[in-house]
């Protein structure tokens, strides 16, 4: 699968037998993102793939939104936030370096596959809050859908339910925000995100940008933030250098630094 998706490589369908909600769900998604709509009718992905010239189908269904090309079948998947928050013994370097706690607001700018979201979520419980930001607008479809609908792991289904999924770059929606309107800012760029296998990390290589947070990105985050803005960086951590973060946490593939306020 290529690393990154062309404009021309995306065509919608359904699955086989959709019901006329499915297809009409499709044929919007289609319509939205200037897309071909391929209608099922009993043929193959690949068939379509071939019929439309687009080596690339946007499954919809209604529980879920897959990706598809060949044998290939990429979606939404909570497994690593299931590990983390499973793993009762185990240190959350997010979590540590954050130091979310119940209670607390907490602004995602960089969801991805909403793994930290879905940590941070579970931390911060009923009483808390959690916005997470994705700038690209098919991937935050694909995983607003699963955040919304994914039901096969009941332990984090209140925790990714309680997520407020926004499609919206980090930047602009950042600028927008009043001051001191969310006690943890966090940040985890493209290039810091772990090997969490190639199911998840594949699907965000499709369609996530080069994006990195720049010194504008921090002003903001530094005046959005009541107590902390807490990134993430690619060992050895030569953006959070760059960018004067603190370093407060490490493994032998990721860095975390935190910048420390008061309102």
């Amino acid at each position: 699968m290529a690393d990154r998706l062309a404009p021309g490589d995306l065509f919608v369908t359904t699955r086989k037998k959709p019901d006329p909600d499915e297809v009409a769900d499709a044929q919007g998604i289609a319509h939205r993102f200037a897309l071909p709509f391929a209608e099922r009718a009993g043929r193959s992905i690949a068939h379509h793939a071939r019929e439309t010239g687009r080596p690339v189908g946007l499954v919809v269904k209604r529980e879920a939104i897959t990706v598809v090309q060949g044998s290939r079948r990429l979606g939404f998947h909570p497994n690593l936030a299931a590990r983390r928050v499973g793993d009762a013994g185990r240190t959350d370097h997010f979590i540590a370096s954050s130091g979310i706690g119940p209670g607390d607001h907490v602004l995602d700018c960089t969801c991805g596959m909403g793994a930290d979201a879905i940590v941070a979520a579970q931390t911060v419980g009923p009483t808390g809050r959690v916005v997470a930001l994705e700038a690209d607008p098919i991937l935050a479809l694909i995983v607003a859908r699963g955040l919304a609908r994914y039901d096969a792991a009941p332990a984090l289904i209140p925790a990714m339910r309680r997520i407020e999924h926004v499609a919206a770059h980090a930047d602009t929606f950042l600028a927008a925000q009043p001051d001191n309107s969310f006690d943890v800012v966090a940040l985890d760029p493209m290039f810091a995100w772990p090997q969490e296998g190639a199911h998840g990390l594949d699907l965000i290589r499709l369609f996530a940008s080069d994006w990195s947070p720049s010194p504008a990105t921090m002003e903001h985050a530094a005046r959005v933030a009541r107590r902390a803005v807490v990134m993430a960086d690619g060992a050895p951590g030569p953006r959070l250098t760059a960018l004067a973060v603190p370093i407060v946490s490490r493994d032998r593939r990721r860095w975390w630094g935190r910048i420390d306020y008061t309102s």
